[in-house]
């Protein structure tokens, strides 16, 4: 592939870096209280030295909205910080009730759901800006990541279990149990992703060698024939699908972006 654009940030290690929507616009943070945006297009860099009424140190962690106009970053002492990339402004704060730990957008980015030290699952209302729910995890570890398609929130735990739970007739402020809980892996989850049609579920472990499984969602199984002993996949340290879900890249501690194939989209 052509490199199109090479840039530098300075004073800034790169922990997260990540294109909002379909924009071209990127955003890249790290343990600094400062970020960049970035436009692939033109090349363009331009930094947000701060933001206005936070006193965080480091910003490296953060979800985005699926259309890119907002970000929330994991704030200190339970706060979420949320922030208008059209405005380059501050938009407000939640505050749970333990440390945040994980983020996600729903897939219609009205919603936020977090969760973090308390082993509490929160969902936010970003129009009205209250909680509209919050439930206790079942695994009752600290829940540390999250993801979310239009049918389910998967909640994964520093246990290594994944609990999934349906998000499409729920009561709010109830006790709620997950409709499958994913013991397969035995480290922290350190990444969960939802295939663009929500059929697929990826979790990984970065703390374990070759800790990667895949769930089927419609029928709640975890797949048998992949990955497999022989895979190399390494320690796990990123992952992701393409938009058109017939493929999944692997980011790994050697260096290596893996590109598989996924055969379950082709006929």
């Amino acid at each position: 592939s052509e490199k199109i654009h090479g840039v530098h940030f300075p004073n800034l290690p790169i922990h997260s870096a990540q294109f909002l929507g379909g924009t071209g616009n990127v955003i890249v943070s790290g343990r600094r209280p400062f970020f960049y945006f970035y436009d692939a297009v033109s090349g363009k860099t331009d930094k947000v030295p701060f933001i206005m009424g936070r006193r965080e140190k480091s910003l490296e962690k953060f979800a985005t909205s699926p259309d890119g106009s907002l970000i929330a970053f994991l704030g200190n002492d339970g706060y979420i910080i949320l922030f208008e990339t059209k405005t380059k402004s501050w938009v407000a704060d939640f505050k749970m009730n333990g440390s945040v730990r994980g983020l996600s957008f729903s897939p219609c980015g009205g919603f936020i759901f977090s969760s973090g030290s308390d082993g509490e699952v929160y969902r936010w209302d970003i129009r009205s800006k209250r909680c509209m729910d919050r439930f206790q995890n079942e695994d009752g570890t600290i829940a540390c990541r999250l993801a979310a398609s239009s049918r389910f929130l998967a909640v994964g735990a520093e246990s290594g279990v994944v609990n999934l739970y349906n998000e499409t007739a729920v009561s709010p402020f109830q006790k709620r149990a997950p409709v499958k809980s994913i013991m397969n892996l035995k480290t922290s989850i350190d990444y969960l992703k939802f295939s663009p049609d929500g059929d697929i579920l990826a979790m990984s472990s970065q703390r374990e060698k070759d800790s990667l499984k895949l769930l089927h969602v419609p029928t709640q199984t975890v797949f048998s024939n992949w990955p497999t002993s022989n895979t190399p996949l390494g320690f796990v340290w990123s992952l992701d699908f393409s938009p058109g879900n017939k493929y999944m890249a692997v980011g790994n501690d050697k260096g290596k972006c893996l590109l598989y194939q996924l055969k379950h989209y082709h006929s």
